[in-house]
């Protein structure tokens, strides 16, 4: 079988990570509680801890800016190092869960070997252009963002920019993707190559907006940086997400009435390298659902493990 390695990125609800921590079994998990956690939510999470889970020193992690980005890659160092052989990283929230069973899941991941499954598309990417920006998202990474640390700069509830558009990096081929992820090995040691290499490039992407959701697969696919092959396009992620309405910045929380169209979801055909690099074309099975909690959730949850998993 695959095997598989997880990060989990969590800030609070510690009843529901726990939960979340015993669906990955015996997994390789490297878990980071967000340091403006309380301290009890903290404990909690450790208390669910295992043996195979690795706590990361806490720090604070920021929508929308590097410092998410920061805490995803020592995840992904640490899982390197502490996982054996695993090749295969899913990065995680602490509202995700698995909507298949671990056998099922180093299964899909077969078909995978060698490949990252995430998101990687061209930017312009149309589905983030909006009224203000009707670009495709190129506004991210054409200006420069301020930033106090590892955090955007932000007046009024919206990111603060430089008025004048930039140079991007002519080796960068810029690509759009989500902040769900499922990484090939080779990928991960890639990744973290240019970071340690590259601190220009960092620097870079430190005054990008939403960086979560470009920065890997955009590094990943530009063979100048990388010095190896780019990585191939990807129309779609293995997670189950509910959006509110076009445009929102936020999941929607499932609950029990969401059921019927997981299960849909979930028993769908796989999805596969070949059949994703092409135009989307219908549904591929969900792997993992965004977003849970133990108020809101409970009951769905308890559905998706008789049911499902």
């Amino acid at each position: 079988m695959t095997s598989l390695a997880a990060v989990v990125l969590a800030h609070r609800d510690p009843e529901h990570v726990a939960r979340l921590l015993r669906a990955l079994g015996d997994l390789p998990v490297v878990l980071h509680c967000d340091s403006k956690a309380s301290r009890a939510t903290a404990e909690g999470m450790a208390r669910g801890a295992g043996a195979n889970v690795q706590l990361l020193p806490r720090t604070s992690g920021t929508l929308s800016s590097w410092s998410l980005v920061r805490i995803e890659l020592a995840g992904l160092r640490a899982a390197l190092q502490t996982s054996g052989g695993a090749s295969h990283v899913a990065v995680l929230t602490g509202s995700d869960y698995p909507l298949v069973g671990l056998q099922e899941l180093h299964q899909r991941l077969e078909a995978w070997a060698g490949r990252s499954y995430l998101l990687s598309l061209p930017i312009p990417f149309a589905r983030w252009s909006d009224e203000r920006h009707p670009d495709g998202g190129s506004w991210r990474t054409a200006h420069r963002f301020l930033t106090r640390g590892d955090d955007l700069v932000t007046v009024r509830g919206i990111p603060a920019r430089l008025p004048w558009r930039r140079r991007v990096p002519p080796e960068l081929e810029l690509r759009a993707s989500s902040q769900w992820k499922i990484y090939a090995r080779e990928d991960v040691v890639r990744l973290l190559r240019v970071v340690d290499t590259r601190p220009d490039l960092v620097r870079f992407w430190r005054s990008t907006l939403i960086p979560e959701e470009s920065f890997a697969a955009s590094v990943l696919s530009s063979p100048a940086v990388t010095g190896g092959p780019a990585m191939p396009r990807c129309h779609d992620v293995p997670w189950f997400v509910r959006w509110p309405h076009h445009g929102a910045h936020h999941p929607a929380w499932l609950e029990l009435d969401d059921f019927d169209e997981l299960a849909r979801r979930r028993h769908a055909a796989p999805g596969r390298p070949d059949a994703l690099a092409g135009p989307r074309e219908g549904e591929h099975q969900a792997l993992f659902a965004r977003k849970m909690s133990t108020e809101v959730s409970s009951a769905l949850l308890d559905r998706i493990d008789a049911e499902l998993r």
